[in-house]
């Protein structure tokens, strides 16, 4: 399946004999980008720490290939070279410095660039890509415009950390080098590709990998950025689409707790009510037990009530016993009645004759004080 490269597949890189000249004319030396393709111990210590942008334990991953006649070269060795093969085939030497040439009859001045036999390009790859199939694209490219590659270096230790440290955040920059011999050494001239051409370099390119062609500058409008200043670049835009994205997640966050407050509020609500429900409902419960209760005192004495009478009925129980007291004392009362009437008995008489002694007694005390 085709992906979409992040920024151009071929990115040419312009050697100069004791220099490289890259598009903005920044210069380095040879040694430089040999050292980065190799991943050498000494470029590898000159990196500062806060700007490691490899990771030393996926080096392993690398691959190179090397031209087998250049196997036993550097980069100055094959530029000496082509130089000797310059002057042999033109009888002048190689021109290695911008020039100026003025128009006469204008006056507009047109830089004349200088000799730039080496040229290297970065390659944007998939996790997938192999050698093999940048192999291929040198063949063709040597087939249609005559340049031949001396080196492929497949670099993926490259890349980045969304958060300094934590693997889990790391972007790889997957890409390849491919180092260039410009020249046509039949004729010691330089290889001439125009716009087109370097189009056309692109969608073989983008064929050979089996990716989607990246659009082009005519198109977009777009400059190509250097490798430091596109990594800026792209760490700007990450580092805005990373705000972008903390904000939606903080909105997200925000509405989730403004949902769980609600809901906890509504939750809160039901269960008072469910508190209020329960107390209710035990206040019913012990309202209807006690009715209960002093629904089963009224049966106990009803049932007292109606055993009783029974049990009057045939002389027994409590009434019948009070029934009998009664009885009792009605008859006591006619036996008093009775004696009233026929005369208080001897008895009596004779408790009554010592109190009117005693009241006798009394009253003669009396008179005498």
């Amino acid at each position: 399946m085709a992906i979409r490269p992040f920024r151009s597949i071929f990115v040419p890189r312009l050697y100069h004999a004791r220099g490289v000249t890259r598009h903005d004319f920044h210069s380095a030396t040879c040694n430089s980008f040999q050292d980065h393709n190799r991943r050498t111990a000494e470029y590898l210590a000159h990196i500062g720490k806060e700007k490691f942008y490899v990771r030393t334990d996926l080096m392993p991953r690398n691959e190179a290939w090397v031209a087998p006649e250049f196997e036993n070269s550097t980069l100055t060795d094959r530029y000496n070279q082509i130089a000797a093969m310059v002057k042999e085939k033109t009888g002048r030497a190689m021109q290695t410095k911008d020039r100026e040439r003025v128009n006469k009859k204008t006056g507009n001045v047109t830089v004349v660039r200088g000799s730039t036999p080496l040229k290297e390009g970065v390659v944007v790859i998939k996790d997938d890509t192999t050698l093999e199939q940048l192999r291929r694209f040198c063949e063709v490219c040597k087939q249609r415009w005559g340049i031949t590659a001396l080196q492929i270096f497949i670099h993926r230790d490259e890349g980045h950390y969304g958060v300094p440290g934590e693997t889990a955040t790391w972007k790889p920059n997957l890409h390849a080098h491919i180092v260039w011999d410009w020249m046509n050494h039949d004729t010691g001239k330089s290889c001439k590709l125009d716009d087109k051409a370097m189009s056309d370099m692109q969608t073989l390119l983008a064929e050979c990998l089996d990716m989607e062609r990246g659009t082009s500058k005519e198109q977009t409008g777009k400059e190509h950025l250097e490798r430091a200043d596109f990594i800026i670049a792209k760490q700007k835009q990450e580092a805005e689409q990373a705000k972008a994205e903390k904000e939606a997640a903080e909105a997200d966050r925000d509405a989730a707790i403004r949902e769980t407050d609600n809901a906890r509020t509504e939750h809160e609500k039901l269960q008072i009510g469910n508190e209020e429900k329960q107390r209710r409902s035990a206040e019913l419960d012990s309202e209807i037990a006690e009715k209960e209760e002093r629904a089963r005192e009224v049966d106990r004495e009803n049932t007292d009530s109606i055993k009783s009478g029974i049990a009057n009925f045939f002389g027994k129980g409590k009434y019948a016993a009070i029934e009998q007291a009664n009885k009792k004392l009605k008859a006591e009362n006619e036996h008093i009645f009775h004696q009233r009437a026929v005369g208080v008995p001897h008895s009596h008489r004779a408790m009554r004759q010592p109190l009117s002694a005693a009241r006798w007694s009394r009253r003669k005390t009396a008179s005498r004080s």
